[in-house]
């Protein structure tokens, strides 16, 4: 019998050698993927994923403008990290050297050694690393890191076609790199908008808090109409404030919501006192149709009630003088679906699909009645919160109806 492999034999070897090379490279892409989108622990998940198999060590350097910092430092055994000689976790990047994670931040190529007690040209001789192999770690064309691997106690050595396989992991971490650190910058501006938000909020509520109260005084003395004007132009102010608020709570994940049992023929009662002077002052009518037993709803009472008048509100404006809004209610076994009805021109059907974006805006609106566009992208939000569902139906110069749906109380 002889020890050489035939031609048949040498290609089933390889093709067995190639499975598993995908299915590994698939499980690893899997898993960098499946962690959440941190940076911290999707690098620790690197070195995981690559040791034993592949090393017994990893390390991970990040370049950091002039600096390589370190991120990540692995064992298969915990207990033998302590063994390593001690390095600063913070190193000068030199953009001259000719070996170390240095020379593969510079070149973006790999380095492979095979004995590096021998050679002694690399810095891992001072872990006493036998076999070191660096890859460069990639956010898409960009060198970020370095991806640093070592045999030490399996006193195994690296080989030429180990360098294919590692890049082909490093090429996936960088993949699950960027899309964390873009997460992280993503999270940090939108936190840096909230706060600078917050702080603008606050600032423009005290002079207009105090410029409305002067009005109203003034109101109680006169019906001047420019006094109305400026009445209306504050108000609107208020809610152009809170519709930034709201919608940046929105971004960020944290509009609050307090679900409770609520009345939705109360919901509907409130909606309309509160938006009737406005009606009248256009002399239109609005209608309500809804059974005569009341149900319970599961909502944030105030965010729904909040729902219902920026539908009614936007119905008000693109109604003609004296005509009529129906807010039609309709019970269902599971849930109440409230319809606000206009007699608007109506919205044209490519405009249908876009709007409940931010800052989409509706024809027909004179520059007094439009708001910045984000009215109905957060009543969106809030009838999402609570597990609801909201649509916009129209045709050209037929009206509009827009419909949403409440979870009924159990």
């Amino acid at each position: 019998m002889t020890d050489e492999l035939n031609d048949d034999q040498r290609a089933r070897i390889a093709a067995e050698n190639e499975q598993r090379r995908l299915a590994y490279l698939y499980e690893a892409t899997s898993t960098l993927f499946g962690e959440p989108l941190d940076v911290g622990r999707r690098l620790t998940r690197v070195a995981q994923l690559v040791v034993p198999d592949m090393g017994d060590w990893c390390w991970i350097d990040l370049l950091e403008g002039n600096e390589l910092r370190r991120a990540v430092t692995y064992h298969w055994n915990l207990n033998l990290l302590a063994e390593v000689a001690p390095q600063p976790a913070v190193r000068p990047y030199d953009p001259a050297a000719t070996n170390g994670a240095s020379f593969v931040a510079r070149t973006g190529e790999p380095t492979l050694i095979a004995d590096a007690m021998a050679t002694g040209t690399d810095d891992a001789p001072r872990a006493g690393m036998r076999s070191v192999l660096r890859v460069p770690l990639r956010e898409t064309d960009l060198v970020v890191g370095v991806i640093s691997l070592g045999f030490r106690e399996s006193n195994r050595e690296y080989r030429q076609e180990d360098v294919t396989l590692v890049e082909a992991v490093a090429k996936r971490a960088g993949w699950a790199f960027q899309a964390a650190r873009q997460y992280e910058v993503a999270t940090r501006a939108i936190a840096a908008r909230d706060d600078i938000m917050a702080v603008v909020a606050h600032d423009l509520r005290g002079p207009l808090a105090t410029m409305l109260l002067g009005v109203h005084a003034l109101r109680a003395e006169t019906q001047s109409a420019i006094v109305e004007r400026i009445e209306r132009a504050g108000a609107r102010m208020e809610q152009l404030i809170a519709d930034l608020l709201d919608w940046g709570s929105l971004e960020s994940g944290h509009l609050r919501i307090v679900p409770e049992a609520v009345s939705y023929h109360a919901l509907v009662s409130e909606a309309v006192d509160g938006l009737a002077p406005q009606a009248n002052a256009r002399q239109q009518r609005i209608a309500t149709v809804m059974p005569d037993a009341d149900v319970l709803v599961r909502c944030d009472r105030a965010r729904t009630h909040q729902v219902i008048a920026n539908l009614v509100g936007n119905a008000i404006k693109f109604t003609p003088k004296g005509g009529r809004i129906v807010i039609r209610t309709e019970v269902e076994p599971t849930l109440v679906r409230f319809n606000v009805e206009d007699e608007g021109p109506g919205i044209a059907p490519d405009h249908l699909p876009h709007v409940f974006e931010r800052y989409w805006q509706a024809d027909g609106g004179t520059e007094s009645r439009r708001g910045i566009g984000l009215g109905l992208a957060i009543a969106s939000g809030i009838v999402s919160a609570q597990g609801g569902t909201i649509a916009a139906l129209s045709e050209t110069g037929a009206g509009a109806r827009f419909a949403f749906t409440v979870p009924r109380s159990a």
